[in-house]
């Protein structure tokens, strides 16, 4: 599977919205801290987010949901699941996880920045020289990554695979008929949930009347959008009426006003939080975000 834009920032929103005290910390993705001996012990794929909790440590944002609803469950923490024997809402839930695992949203992130026909208006943090400094960081990672491969002995082949795709993913990126498929394919998947909406008026989010997981995955992916200015190309101006709408109610969720900190000395203060050592106490969370590793770099 895929990893998506979101994978790192959903387990946040999920602590969000289920009231869980945690402490984050940041890896440095841009200098490739991922790369690094630590980090590769936690998870020898290089990839984030990975949660500890005590001396269990648990990798792949998959595997970390199923563990905190597991764990989390009942009194104060509400489901992000559907209700047990539910096998509508439960088929659903896992068509619109392959659906939005399946969207190249890193590459479409990236081809923003380079193909300036779109005449996009990004927003925070995907401004000015930001989008300059994450091309460029894109190609420093990618020449870390190379390093690392030289020096690896245990876990080279997982970082060849990451490499690999580095690769294919730079080639779509850079031609612009490649880019449009892309676009394109963002585009039948926002239809299809907009004619779903359609559909089915009376619910509040996707699935239900209740805010699950497909809901905090789909609110990142049009919060991603939005940062990177594509609302106007997809949604606003009644061009999706229903996804606009869902998008404002989204944004007026409690956890949403967590995850976006308006002060920039809160991202410097998560920023600085990073062991240099990896000296975690027990319960805390390591959570690479780009957001912030953007924020930190400007």
């Amino acid at each position: 599977m895929k990893k998506t834009h979101s994978d790192q920032i959903k387990i946040l929103l999920l602590l969000y919205e289920k009231n869980i005290e945690f402490t984050p910390y940041v890896v440095d993705l841009l200098n490739g801290e991922q790369y690094s001996q630590w980090f590769l012990n936690l998870n020898p794929k290089a990839d984030v987010p990975v949660l500890q909790d005590g001396t269990f440590v648990v990798p792949d944002s998959g595997h970390i949901v199923n563990y905190v609803e597991n764990k989390f469950r009942g009194g104060d923490y509400k489901s992000l699941k559907p209700k047990a024997g539910n096998k509508m809402e439960n088929e659903k839930i896992l068509l619109f996880d392959q659906i939005f695992s399946s969207l190249p949203v890193g590459a479409l992130s990236l081809g923003s920045f380079i193909h300036d026909d779109l005449k996009l208006v990004p927003k925070p943090p995907f401004i000015g020289p930001i989008r300059k400094t994450c091309l460029k960081n894109n190609e420093k990672v990618h020449a870390l990554l190379k390093e690392s491969i030289d020096k690896a002995d245990d876990h080279k082949a997982a970082l060849l695979r990451k490499l690999d795709l580095q690769e294919r993913r730079k080639r779509l990126v850079y031609s612009r008929l490649e880019y449009q498929k892309i676009l394109d394919a963002v585009q039948n998947v926002l239809q299809f949930i907009e004619d779903d909406m359609n559909a089915n008026s009376h619910r509040e989010w996707l699935i239900s009347n209740d805010f699950c997981m497909a809901d905090v995955c789909f609110g990142l992916l049009l919060l991603r959008l939005y940062q990177l200015g594509f609302e106007n190309y997809y949604w606003s101006y009644g061009k999706m009426a229903r996804i606009e709408s869902y998008f404002l109610r989204f944004k007026k969720r409690p956890s949403y006003d967590k995850l976006m900190p308006s002060n920039f000395e809160i991202l410097k203060d998560i920023w600085q939080m990073t062991p240099s050592n990896y000296i975690i106490g027990a319960g805390a969370g390591v959570l690479g975000m780009a957001v912030f590793a953007a924020f930190a770099h400007k």
